[in-house]
């Protein structure tokens, strides 16, 4: 009888810490989409970060919680943002910023926010060409996935992702 109690003492215990567990959910989106391919207009970087900035392409971050309250009572997530580029298959960069916080619900994040720009401008293949030709990418297939990770929460924030080929 002991074991039995003991058992369901335990089980009442870890689904009572699983129930109240402090969960986030979301996901950064490219224009509408988790997963966008861009149509290049040239082989030349500044091109892609106007569109960027013109909100052609918005980078949306979304994400709501579950028992986030602070001992204060406010809910704000402190998320790392991590920026990787790849280029033909290949890890060529990756960047992190320092953890930043966030509250729930929508917001827009300038291309600032994330490091895909200077990744994609200083890299192993473009540091021989970039007083000559700035800015120029390397004909090829590129990948920038965008990602956020909470900080001290479970749960996952799904990346944003955008592809293009420069020809």
């Amino acid at each position: 009888m002991k074991k039995v109690l003991l058992t369901f003492a335990i089980a009442l215990t870890v689904f009572g810490l699983s129930a109240q567990a402090q969960t986030v959910k979301g996901a950064i989106t490219i224009g509408k989409s988790s997963e966008l391919k861009i149509e290049m207009k040239s082989d030349n970087l500044i091109d892609l970060f106007v569109d960027f900035r013109k909100e052609k392409y918005p980078i949306l971050f979304s994400f709501q919680g579950d028992n986030i309250k602070s001992k204060e009572g406010r809910e704000i997530i402190f998320f790392d943002f991590i920026t990787e580029v790849y280029y033909n298959g290949k890890l060529v960069g990756k960047a992190s910023r320092n953890p930043i916080p966030y509250i729930p619900g929508d917001m827009i994040i300038g291309t600032e926010g994330f490091d895909f720009i200077s990744l994609l401008s200083y890299n192993e293949m473009t540091k021989s060409s970039i007083k000559e030709t700035p800015g120029k990418l390397p004909s090829g297939s590129y990948q920038v996935k965008l990602i956020a990770k909470p900080l001290d929460f479970k749960g996952q924030i799904r990346p944003g992702i955008f592809s293009f080929v420069v020809k």
